[in-house]
């Protein structure tokens, strides 16, 4: 199983670079890959709330193991199986 961190804690200026928009880039490319792999993302509560955290992962097909809020940031542990190529729930 490969991971992925992804820290989307500094936000630079710009709509391409919104924390929201990195993570489903980074979701594109991850879902093309046919192999396991732990997501690790860290970012502002404020700019991507744990609700959106969840909602976007499940909508992927990814199994959410861990959503933590500490202070104003959040640590998310996502999960993507082989088998979830594409991102289609099995």
């Amino acid at each position: 199983m490969s991971e992925v961190i992804l820290d989307l804690r500094v936000t630079p200026q710009g709509c391409t670079d919104h924390p929201i928009v990195r993570f489903n880039k980074l979701l594109r490319d991850v879902m093309k890959r046919n192999d396991k792999v732990k997501i690790v993302l860290y970012t502002k509560a404020i700019d991507f709330p744990p609700t959106i955290i969840k909602t976007i992962a499940e909508k992927k097909g990814l199994k959410v193991l861990k959503v933590e809020k500490i202070n104003d940031e959040v640590k998310a542990v996502l999960l993507k199986e082989i088998n979830n190529i594409r991102g289609v729930k099995p």
